[in-house]
């Protein structure tokens, strides 16, 4: 494998802060930032960053064997993760954002047939080709925007059949796309309508059924509980 030699990146932000404890108030501001930086990277490993100028000379003698990417006028930053995300669902709510902006709650969208229940709706009428191909090019987004890895929550299922099916979904899309998907079992996101007159035996058919197969399979690392009003305590 050929070095790779990232060079005159407009801000190379390294995110070094100078400890190794995790950075806290107003050092959290202290993001590393290199101008005119460069980095030189062997096998897939970072083997030195600083500037350009510095770089060039500690590795004039290996120029020839590396490919080199102008980086000059841009930001090169560490791969971004993103924590929380709902990746694979169908449809869209954007109409609910006037509901809210005319001061309606979560709850209330909610209870009114919207929010929760309106992609769970969507995401169980659409087959697990439909999602997928909606949710890469989600995925493909978030690559365009330096995010290289993602946890990613089901929950839009509330269904032993349908939260395994987005949870396929999110498995094929970490091992055919770029960006790193890491899975979350979330059938404890809301209660589905045919539910909703025996809640306490959702909770067991989740615990009972879901779970276990979604750990049979292989499927999600982390299992979640959505604790709101009307929906989920501790408990």
């Amino acid at each position: 494998m050929r070095p790779l030699f990232i060079r005159r990146a407009r801000q190379l932000v390294t995110l070094a802060g100078g400890s190794a404890a995790p950075l806290v108030k107003e050092k959290m501001s202290n993001l590393g930032i290199i101008e005119n930086g460069s980095v030189w990277i062997e096998n897939g490993v970072i083997v030195a960053v600083g500037p350009d100028d510095e770089l060039a000379r500690r590795f004039a003698d290996r120029f020839s064997e590396a490919e080199v990417i102008d980086a000059k006028g841009k930001t090169v930053t560490p791969g971004l993760i993103d924590p929380h995300t709902h990746l694979v669902y169908a449809g869209s709510r954007e109409h609910e954002w006037t509901m809210r902006l005319h001061g309606a709650t979560y709850m209330e969208i909610m209870n009114a047939g919207g929010g929760i229940h309106a992609t769970t709706k969507a995401t169980r009428e659409a087959s697990e080709e439909a999602l997928y191909d909606e949710s890469k090019r989600r995925l493909d987004q978030f690559l365009l925007h330096g995010v290289t890895t993602v946890e990613a929550k089901s929950g839009y299922g509330l269904s032993l059949e349908h939260e395994i099916k987005q949870l396929n979904v999110a498995k094929r899309l970490d091992d055919t796309h770029p960006v790193d998907v890491v899975s979350t079992f979330l059938g404890a996101h809301a209660v589905p309508p045919e539910w909703k007159h025996d809640p306490d035996g959702y909770v067991r058919l989740i615990i009972d059924e879901m779970i276990p197969e979604a750990a049979r399979l292989g499927l999600a690392e982390f299992n979640d509980v959505f604790c709101e009003r009307g929906v989920f305590t501790p408990e």
